[in-house]
């Protein structure tokens, strides 16, 4: 009776040890799937990524310069001069004046004041 139930146990041993191994190998085969597939995903958008940076327009640089406040203006009215295209609102590129200067306000300026002010151009400076 003895001997039956060893045997037994150790077919079921064995039969759980195999079990073990196909379910790693199992996981081990999904793993070096995933990784193969996330692996020729990342080299897909990379590829898409550079050829799609072609651009047959001029390349538009961010520049930075300097304006003295003058008698009667406002944040608003230099910025004006200097602001692009590549802002999505005047709030937001008084917002980075602002920000670049350290200044509290909008409203902080006064005659003889030096400001930063932030522009884009195509042109590349040497």
């Amino acid at each position: 009776m003895y001997e039956l139930s060893h045997h037994k146990n150790k077919i079921i041993r064995r039969a759980i040890i195999r079990r073990r191994k196909e379910r790693f190998k199992t996981i081990l085969r999904f793993s070096t799937a995933l990784m193969i597939v996330m692996t020729l995903a990342t080299l897909s958008l990379s590829i898409r990524g550079f050829a799609g940076e072609r651009n047959d327009g001029p390349e538009v640089h961010k520049y930075y310069t300097s304006h003295t406040v003058e008698e009667g203006e406002s944040l608003s009215s230099i910025a004006e001069k200097y602001i692009s295209d590549e802002y999505t609102s005047m709030d937001k590129y008084i917002s980075e004046v602002v920000s670049i200067n350290r200044l509290i306000s909008a409203g902080e300026i006064y005659p003889g004041q030096a400001l930063i002010f932030p522009y884009y151009s195509v042109e590349a400076r040497q």
